[in-house]
């Protein structure tokens, strides 16, 4: 098979330059000091925090309004919304795949294969961890060539399903970055360094071109048409992402995770300490400016909120949280536990460089 190995940690990935770093504040007025602040609480089943904020003011404010947002949509975004919603579309990705006679002048150059469980990519030099942090169940895959090129394989069609629209969401966005080129296929659709990608409903669709040519280009996004026209969901927009801060943010910054892995590979420099994800634990963060002008990413701030499936869930991963940031910080100068619970910590500056 003539596929490209691929790359989910690509060049056009490097946002993920980890841009955290350790533990968390509260709500606390020191707007006259600037370093490299982070913040953490916890409120119902939710801990949330800043890393990388410029001042603890700026912090305060963007915990400010996660409250405020979890406030008012208390009873609203619970597990139903997020987990249990009512897919129009169901069937086996491998029945997705567009045969011959479909696309103008594009032909499966050999027959489908599918993974499925833990066989995801045992046969080739393709890590599929990424897929496994984001709930993988089931992959679809064939090759398309045309006469107008040749007619070799010049394209691979991937199609995923990730169990639930946000595992598809989430795997979608770990790709999406700042100033990123979309497509509208029925979805919004990012292409970016020869891949064309997109979610909907609980599919994960991932495009390849293997050579550079506006022609290529075209049988890409005819594909992508064709796919998403079969599934019939709305384009995903999981309603925890309505928690998040709307002012200041980077759009395109947004990302959904599971797990504590796919955390660290979205920010390769998290503080020693962050919450645990265990179980159904669901986050969301993006990046926000931390000047008002500024459109440099690496001058940007952090906002993170993790749900988990009731509120004890969350006080213990709180407490958890906390005493670990506590133990590491006992003896610092200037640091002190707060009577509220939350936790304020200035961290030292630190370079950081593209991946």
């Amino acid at each position: 098979m003539k596929r490209k190995t691929l790359r989910f940690f690509d060049k056009f990935h490097f946002f993920s330059l980890g841009t955290c770093f350790l533990c968390s504040l509260m709500l606390v007025s020191c707007s006259g000091e600037h370093g490299n602040w982070t913040a953490a609480q916890q409120e119902d089943r939710y801990i949330y925090g800043v890393w990388q904020s410029a001042t603890a003011k700026k912090a305060e404010q963007l915990m400010l309004e996660v409250s405020e947002n979890i406030k008012r949509s208390s009873g609203m975004d619970g597990e139903s919304s997020e987990t249990d919603q009512i897919l129009q579309t169901t069937v086996s990705p491998e029945f997705l795949l567009p045969s011959n006679g479909e696309l103008l002048g594009w032909v499966q150059s050999r027959a489908p294969s599918t993974y499925h469980g833990k066989t995801l990519y045992r046969d080739r030099a393709t890590s599929p961890d990424l897929y496994y942090a984001y709930g993988f169940e089931r992959q679809a895959e064939v090759e398309y060539e045309t006469p107008r090129f040749g007619s070799k394989p010049l394209i691979l069609l991937e199609i995923f399903d990730m169990g639930t629209p946000e595992n598809a969401f989430g795997i979608y966005n770990f790709h999406t970055y700042p100033q990123m080129k979309f497509e509208w296929v029925g979805a919004k659709a990012l292409l970016s360094g020869g891949y064309l990608r997109f979610s909907k409903g609980k599919y994960f669709v991932q495009i390849e071109g293997y050579e550079f040519a506006t022609g290529i280009r075209e049988g890409m996004i005819a594909l992508a048409k064709a796919i998403a026209a079969q599934i019939k969901d709305l384009p995903p927009e999981p309603q925890m992402l309505t928690l998040l801060p709307t002012d200041k943010k980077i759009h395109g910054s947004t990302k959904l995770f599971r797990s504590n892995w796919a955390l660290r590979q979205i920010y390769s420099t998290l503080p020693v300490n962050v919450p645990q994800l265990t179980g159904t634990a669901f986050g969301v963060s993006a990046l926000y400016k931390n000047k008002t002008d500024s459109i440099n990413w690496m001058d940007a701030q952090i906002v993170f909120i993790v749900r988990f499936p009731d509120t004890a869930t969350a006080e213990a991963a709180y407490t958890h949280y906390r005493d670990a940031v506590y133990a590491l910080m006992k003896g610092t100068t200037g640091f002190e536990k707060r009577t509220d619970g939350a936790i304020l910590i200035n961290e030292p500056s630190v370079s950081i460089e593209p991946k």
